[in-house]
C-alpha cells in the first residue's frame, strides 16, 4: 500500500487512529527536524539517530496504547527527543558519578563501555590515570577554551549555550571542542603507546 500524500495534520488524524503507512510518512517528513534539533543542542550525530528512533517508538507505542489524543509534528517528537536526551544524561551522571569518574572523561576520550566494565576496579584505575592526563591537557589550554570546554562537558550547555555566555559563535565553539578533543586524544595516544590513526 502506497504511504498517503497528505498535509502533515491530515497524516496525524490517520496515525492516531493506528494507519502505519501514515506513521511510515511521518516518520520520513519529520526525522530530519528531530536529528537537527538535537543536533542544535550538541547532542552527537550517533546519540541523536538513536534517539529520534526511541522517540518514534515511545509515540507509536503511545498511540497504541491510547494515551496519545493529539500528534502536533514535528513539535511533539522534538520535545519526546529532548526529554530522552535529558534523560540520557541523567542515566550517564548517576553511572559516572557511581564509578567516581566525571562525565568528560567518557565524552572526551569517546569512551563507551557496559556498567558492569565501568564498576571493575583495574578498569577504574585506569581510568583514573587517563583521566589525570586529560585533566593536564585541558589546563594547558587557554582560559576562554577551558571555560568553553567545562561549559559543555561539565555543565552540559549546548554549543548555542556554551557560544553565548562566551560572546562567540557556535562554529567557533565547536573548533575550540574539536582542538580540545584533539589534544586529549594524542595526548592518550602518547600515554598508551598507541599509533597514529
Amino acid at each position: 500500500m502506497e504511504p498517503p500524500r497528505n498535509s502533515t495534520s491530515d497524516l496525524a488524524a490517520l496515525a492516531l487512529e493506528g494507519q502505519s503507512t501514515a506513521w511510515d510518512e511521518l516518520v520520513r517528513r519529520h526525522t530530519h527536524r528531530v536529528v537537527v534539533a538535537l543536533l542544535a543542542r550538541g547532542v552527537g550525530l550517533d546519540q541523536a539517530e538513536d534517539l529520534v528512533q526511541e522517540t518514534w517508538l515511545r509515540l507509536i507505542q503511545q498511540q497504541r496504547a491510547g494515551r496519545l489524543t493529539r500528534l502536533e509534528l514535528p513539535g511533539l517528537a522534538i520535545a519526546q527527543a529532548r526529554w530522552l536526551a535529558c534523560e540520557a544524561a541523567r542515566t550517564g551522571a548517576r553511572r559516572t558519578a557511581l564509578a567516581g569518574l566525571p562525565l568528560a572523561l567518557d565524552a572526551v576520550a569517546g569512551d563507551r563501555q557496559p556498567a558492569d566494565v565501568l564498576m571493575d576496579p583495574e578498569h577504574l584505575a585506569i581510568q583514573r590515570e587517563r583521566l589525570e592526563r586529560v585533566r593536564r591537557e585541558v589546563e594547558r589550554c587557554g582560559a576562554r577554551a577551558r571555560g568553553v570546554f567545562a561549559a559543555v562537558y561539565e555543565r552540559s550547555l549546548s554549543h548555542t549555550e556554551a557560544a553565548q555566555e562566551y560572546c562567540l559563535s557556535v562554529q567557533r565553539v565547536r573548533q575550540i571542542l574539536c582542538e580540545i578533543r584533539a589534544r586529549v586524544r594524542a595526548a592518550l595516544r602518547e600515554i598508551e603507546g598507541d599509533p597514529e590513526p
